[in-house]
């Protein structure tokens, strides 16, 4: 009997559609395995468990792993500024990671139980949990994990190109998250936001401020909306832009609350399970993998260039040829927003065949079982 862990240690929801479909799967397919949902805050199993009843006969077990007593209460202030409770949990559950032939998870802090608590003969599997090009998505920890799953081409190649992906030590499975979203769409009402039809712009800033827009653009992109009620705006940054919100320097003036044509989430599962992306008409951002995530249905995006950066050829920006680039926002971004579908169609194609490479599709089958698959023959499961 191998016993497989799958981590979610966050205090959010968004990596456990990235992960937790494979633990459904894999139990409803394979046999001498036992499978363990772990979570270190409610809301990600309360998440898990609803994403559950999307495979029905699943075989898996969940456990709430323990947070020190003495940390919950210090961690609302330490949260504002850095993660450390990400290793606190892996630091005192020691026990049950020991228990543990092999551990999943979508994020690669995980990695730690090798480096810093000694688990050396634990099997650990990477799935990711974000599609983007960022440069930050691509350090050497990508390439410490004895087996990745990644979701596409693009991720093959760009490893590759560091030196980080090792044959044998991957597989390309495509994207599980749109099949739990999809399923979940099928349960739920959206939401309405706003009283009118207007056009929906959706800002999704990011959290890394090197490279991201809120600090240098963001007050202006709500001035411009405030400014401009025909125009509907869905904040909606990175969940950790506001959870880390002094080591970002990240705040909201009041006077942008209780806008009719604003509505602000700085943090919701809803920022997660593509409520937005769904329900806006533009996208506007900046390097945030969600693009990808938005362009399921191909739409108009502006992204920021708040850094000015040079980024025609770069990889780490190629999601900015699928749209217009705005480099003032007092002088660029109303027209650029005027005419977003005007311009679209040139924008169509790269789109799509973008979106084809970051994300692999194979007709018959599901991401999420082309994942269990791929786990199940890394460690020859029956």
């Amino acid at each position: 009997m191998i016993r497989i862990g799958f981590l979610f240690n966050h205090y959010f929801t968004h990596q456990i559609p990235h992960a937790v479909p494979y633990a459904y799967e894999l139990t409803r397919h394979y046999t001498g395995i036992e499978v363990v949902i772990a979570c270190s805050s409610k809301p990600e199993m309360a998440f898990a468990r609803e994403i559950a009843t999307l495979y029905p006969g699943h075989k898996c077990r969940f456990k709430m792993l323990e947070v020190p007593w003495y940390y919950s209460i210090i961690d609302p202030l330490v949260s504002r500024i850095s993660f450390k409770r990400k290793k606190v949990v892996l630091k005192h559950n020691l026990d049950f990671f020991r228990s543990l032939d092999v551990l999943v998870s979508p994020e690669r802090h995980c990695m730690k139980l090798r480096t810093v608590f000694g688990l050396k003969d634990l099997i650990m599997i990477h799935t990711r949990h974000g599609a983007g090009d960022r440069e930050g998505g691509f350090d050497e920890r990508s390439g410490a994990f004895d087996l990745t799953l990644l979701p596409g081409q693009k991720y093959v190649d760009r490893l590759r190109e560091r030196g980080l992906l090792k044959e044998g030590k991957y597989a390309v499975v495509g994207w599980p998250k749109f099949e739990v979203i999809e399923g979940l769409r099928k349960k739920r009402t959206p939401p309405v936001l706003f009283d009118n039809s207007n056009t929906i712009v959706v800002y999704n800033p990011h959290f890394d401020q090197s490279v991201a827009s809120w600090n240098k653009m963001g007050f202006q992109v709500m001035e411009f909306f405030r400014q401009h009620p025909r125009y509907n705006l869905i904040f909606a940054p990175h969940v950790v832009l506001f959870k880390r919100r002094r080591r970002h320097h990240a705040k909201v003036p009041r006077k942008y609350f209780n806008i009719p044509n604003i509505y602000i989430d700085l943090g919701s599962e809803a920022s997660a399970d593509m409520t937005y992306m769904f329900a806006a008409d533009i996208y506007l951002g900046d390097v945030s993998s969600q693009v990808y995530e938005f362009l399921y249905m191909p739409r108009p995006c502006i992204f920021l260039n708040a850094h000015h950066v040079n980024w025609k050829g770069n990889p780490y920006y190629y999601h900015w040829n699928l749209g217009q680039v705005v480099n003032n926002v007092e002088s660029e971004l109303e027209p650029a927003v005027k005419q977003a579908f005007a311009v679209h169609p040139r924008y169509l194609d790269l789109q799509r065949k973008a979106f084809d490479y970051t994300f692999y599709n194979e007709p018959g089958t599901t991401a999420a079982e082309r994942g269990a698959r791929a786990i199940a023959e890394f460690l020859k499961i029956a």
